[in-house]
């Protein structure tokens, strides 16, 4: 066997010198949202900062109420009143491309682009998609089996394959707003909403476009995600006097996971584009962290050692100290062993330093709408965009006995008065994925 030494490559490095690039600054321009408190980001960030809760019993929807396929749990399905047949897109009835249509029309709205990109052609050329979504075909696909099996294989639908392509979201948007640049569909499980918005950020970083339609959707309410979290033993099916209880990220009664469903879209644009034409500017996007557990396919490694790393690499990223870090937005799942890694990772972050553990204010925002599995990371984005905005810190509801042997700074029950100058927001996902990005007030 031969045995390679990696200090002998140093003798083959080359004599040229490379050109370093300038990375371009990438601004948040838009928001948009369908998700279980609203169907537009003002209702549903209203909510949000009431601290109101969108999970219900699974049987209180009439859509679910006489179904024998819906065990009774809760669950946090998209606020009541979407209107499907105002954002339904051609060959498909998958909920997923009719939330993203939505959320994609509010943030472009939002930015006020929809009309620059109607009279545009090279700002067209300029603009990419990329909507990431984790399991979002499975309802559809299902259905299609259960019809195969019942009719034959060779009855299948000649549109079959379009229903079920992970990338039809994201080429539905490129296709009704006629864009030409990158069209990209991330999924990395749950973390499928940040490495959504941390990949279109590196698309801008690097001048391959100038504008990014980026975010994550989930149809996620079906029988087949809600029996099959069931035994993972992820979800939770432990009842309380009211569903609003049921999520609760950090608590030492936390019981697994509500599964949710919606969509967050957001729009990344290059800062001088966005100064050019007078955007909005709600703040920055200055880090993008990532790593690998590299150790088992549902359970996060309990030191966190990982997930830590992930924090790190986006503060690098941005050359930002750990010191000005002023929150952190927690993946928070509500399981017993995600919890726990991640508290592990952000106190090991903090350095185990008392200034910096009451300084940095920890919020899990699952605790309100559940977890959306691949929307979660660009829904929650959105409600800490708006929260940063405002000069608040995102609570924790229900976490009324924190898990014992932290010194982390928890925000509990309710938003607070902080002025948020940085602000990490980490989405983990199954199979050891670790995500982390870093927003920060811009200052130009």
């Amino acid at each position: 066997m031969i045995k390679f030494n990696y200090k002998s490559l140093s003798k083959f490095s080359t004599n040229y010198t490379k050109k370093t690039k300038q990375l371009n600054r990438v601004v948040i321009t838009g928001l948009g949202s369908v998700n279980p408190l609203g169907l537009n980001v003002e209702n549903s960030y209203q909510r949000f900062k009431n601290m109101e809760s969108g999970i219900i019993s699974i049987k209180s929807r009439q859509e679910y109420k006489d179904n024998p396929q819906y065990p009774d749990v809760y669950m946090a399905p998209v606020f009541e009143g979407f209107d499907t047949k105002k954002y339904k897109v051609a060959f498909s009835t998958n909920n997923t491309n009719m939330y993203t249509m939505s959320a994609v029309e509010e943030a472009l709205q939002d930015s006020n682009l929809i009309q620059l990109l109607q009279e545009n052609d090279q700002l067209r050329e300029k603009c990419g998609v990329n909507i990431g979504t984790m399991s979002s075909n499975i309802t559809k696909m299902t259905d299609i089996l259960l019809d195969a099996g019942q009719k034959g294989f060779e009855k299948l639908n000649r549109m079959t394959i379009l229903h079920i392509l992970a990338n039809m979201p994201a080429a539905n948007v490129s296709i009704k707003y006629k864009l030409n640049g990158p069209s990209n569909t991330s999924s990395t499980a749950c973390a499928t909403g940040a490495s959504s918005i941390g990949d279109s950020f590196r698309q801008i970083q690097m001048g391959t476009a100038d504008i990014m339609i980026a975010g994550s959707s989930e149809d996620s309410i079906s029988p087949t995600n809600i029996h099959g979290s069931l035994k993972l033993q992820a979800m939770s099916s432990k009842k309380w006097a009211s569903a609003g209880q049921s999520s609760r990220p950090f608590d030492q009664q936390r019981s697994g996971f509500i599964l949710g469903e919606g969509s967050g879209v957001l729009i990344l644009e290059e800062l001088s584009h966005a100064l050019n034409r007078n955007a909005k500017i709600y703040c920055e996007l200055t880090g993008y962290g990532q790593s690998s557990d590299g150790y088992h396919l549902t359970r996060p490694l309990e030191d966190g050692t990982w997930a830590l790393k992930s924090m790190q690499n986006a503060l690098k990223d941005a050359d930002i100290p750990v010191e000005d870090l002023d929150h952190v937005n927690c993946h928070a799942t509500s399981t017993q062993a995600g919890d726990t890694a991640e508290a592990n990772a952000i106190q090991n972050l903090l350095k185990n330093n008392q200034d910096l553990l009451k300084k940095v204010t920890i919020s899990a925002i699952k605790s309100q709408i559940g977890h959306t599995f691949g929307a979660a990371g660009s829904i929650e984005t959105i409600f800490l965009i708006k929260s940063m905005e405002e000069g608040l810190a995102p609570g924790i509801k229900n976490l009324e006995n924190p898990i014992e042997g932290y010194q982390l700074n928890f925000n509990k029950e309710q938003m607070k008065k902080q002025e948020i100058n940085n602000v990490i927001k980490n989405a983990f996902g199954f199979g050891g994925v670790n995500t982390s990005l870093l927003f920060s007030k811009f200052k130009l």
